[in-house]
C-alpha cells in the first residue's frame, strides 16, 4: 500500500510540477532554469513526504540516522526527477510534431 501511495504522489507531483513549470516559464521566459528546478522538485518533495508520513502511520518512526531511510529517499528522488524529465521530453516532442 505504501508503494501505491508513493507512486500516486509522484504522479500527482509530476502533473503539478509540469503545471508550475509552464506557469513560471510563461511569465518569465528568462528563468527557464528556475522553472525546471521548481517543477522537478515538486514530485520529489511530495514523494518523500508520502514516504515519511506512511512510515509514521505504520508506527515506525523514520530515523535520518538509518541507511535504509536515506536509500529509500534517494530512490524516491531519482524516480520523481526521472518521471518529471521523461514527461517534459514527451510533451516537448508532441508539441514539436503537432
Amino acid at each position: 500500500m505504501r508503494i501505491l501511495l508513493i507512486l500516486g504522489s509522484l504522479i500527482v507531483g509530476t502533473i503539478a510540477g509540469i503545471f508550475l513549470c509552464g506557469m513560471i516559464w510563461r511569465t518569465s521566459a528568462q528563468e527557464g532554469t528556475m522553472a525546471m528546478m521548481i517543477g522537478g522538485t515538486t514530485p520529489v518533495v511530495l514523494g518523500a513526504c508520502a514516504y515519511l508520513i506512511t512510515r509514521m502511520a505504520d508506527g515506525q518512526r523514520p530515523s535520518f540516522r538509518n541507511a535504509p531511510t536515506w536509500l529509500a529517499l534517494c530512490c524516491i528522488a531519482a524516480a520523481g526527477a526521472g518521471l518529471f524529465l521523461l514527461t517534459i521530453i514527451a510533451v516537448f516532442l508532441l508539441l514539436q510534431r503537432g
